[in-house]
């Protein structure tokens, strides 16, 4: 699978922001001044993927329970699938 397009919705210092990637490349470099929320988008990637941490850092313009990343996501037979890791606190 590879990632076409990272939602960072509600995350960090981002309100409905997407970074859109071509599917066909095989290499994405991420780049832009300092303080443009590089850092950010990759904290957001691992949180897609292993959970928003209890008790997050990125909380910073939207409270804990409003914290959403999401994705879009190329499948090895051409699918799309589209993903969204809320923060939820763990029972």
């Amino acid at each position: 699978m590879r990632i076409t397009r990272l939602d960072l919705g509600r995350y960090g210092p981002f309100s409905d922001k997407s970074l859109v990637f071509r599917p066909d490349a095989r290499l994405h470099v991420v780049y832009g001044p300092n303080e443009a929320g590089k850092s950010t988008a990759l904290a957001a990637v691992t949180d897609l993927l292993f959970g928003i941490e209890e008790r997050t850092n990125d909380n910073f313009v939207h409270p804990h329970p409003q914290l959403r990343v999401g994705a879009v996501l190329a499948t090895a037979s051409n699918g799309r699938l589209a993903v969204m890791r809320r923060k939820a606190r763990k029972q």
